[in-house]
């Protein structure tokens, strides 16, 4: 500054500074749009808004090719809930007499065939994604198949999905609402600079209530009816043909990814892993300290918020 005079801010700045305005803009309208279409990524309103906030961010990069999100451990750490539709197959339609706006499965759906009663009905709250360090050499055991496209580096993250949902048990005209916790759990790691690559090692149903509140005792009750011994009654219902083609598909994943199915517990929880995953790949498209877009390999966008610890 000279004679008392404020130094004019450099055109470099003024740009930087205009860019950063617009796209804070591009996030606003992108998330906006995203709610009023309910959380469908693939309206055209909401995709046209996502590519335009995503361009606006690559020009805000000073080094747009030295963008390496997928390498950054504490940007992706953390707990992020699913602002987009749930991810699941087989989206059950809307009754007309049901008051009830959240999106429904059935638990077969859900869990791909996993979790029985497969026809029980899901009413999802909201998923949240957890993604936290973890130590190079965990348990997971994993046999590299020949010729599969492994991932190198230097860390890995842990990397779950935790479905927090009401199963829906239709009782004396009325429905009880049993709060249940889906849980898929994983590891990731960086693939490339942009590419988390993802390989999900087993999965859970539990309760997702305190199982020894007297409160709760109608919730434990119903619980108990429902998943006590649910595989094996649920096995013993299908024909010739449906028991073997399940002996089939089982028979095979086990060759083929090291699967342990589901067996009917004394806890009433069902519990599966992998101990040979497949690695699936999630694009990170875009990334900032409150929200993820990503892609994955099947096409589908993820669009998660960071919850505030």
């Amino acid at each position: 500054m000279t004679n008392g005079e404020a130094e004019a801010p450099s055109p470099v700045a003024s740009d930087s500074f205009q860019t950063a305005d617009r796209v804070n803009a591009a996030k606003t309208r992108f998330k906006r749009l995203l709610l009023e279409h309910n959380g469908e990524a693939s309206h055209p309103d909401v995709q046209t808004a996502m590519e335009n906030l995503i361009n606006l961010a690559s020009q805000r990069r000073n080094h747009p090719d030295e963008w390496s999100p997928a390498q950054d451990k504490n940007l992706n750490s953390g707990r992020w809930k699913t602002v987009t539709t749930p991810p699941f197959p087989g989206k059950l339609p809307k009754q007309e007499d049901d008051d009830d706006e959240r999106t429904k499965f059935t638990l077969g759906r859900m869990s791909f065939g996993m979790f029985k009663p497969t026809n029980s009905i899901c009413a999802v709250n909201h998923i949240i994604n957890v993604v936290k360090q973890l130590e190079l050499n965990n348990d997971v055991n994993e046999e590299p198949k020949e010729g599969a496209d492994q991932i190198n580096s230097s860390w890995e993250q842990a990397y779950s999905f935790e479905v927090s949902m009401d199963i829906l048990v239709p009782k004396g005209g009325s429905t009880i609402k049993l709060p249940a916790k889906l849980v898929t759990n994983g590891v990731c790691e960086p693939k490339d600079a942009t590419k988390l690559g993802i390989k999900f090692t087993g999965g859970s149903l539990i309760p997702d209530f305190d199982l020894s509140k007297e409160e709760n005792s109608t919730l434990v009750a119903t619980w108990k009816e429902v998943f006590e011994n649910a595989i094996s009654k649920e096995d013993s219902q299908q024909s010739y043909f449906g028991m073997v083609k399940t002996y089939l598909v089982h028979t095979l994943m086990k060759w083929m990814m090291g699967l342990d199915p589901p067996v009917d517990r004394e806890d009433f929880t069902q519990t599966y892993v992998i101990t040979r995953p497949y690695v699936g790949f999630a694009d990170i498209m875009y990334i900032d300290d409150d929200l993820r877009i990503t892609k994955g390999n099947r096409g589908t966008i993820v669009v998660v918020e960071r919850l505030k610890e």
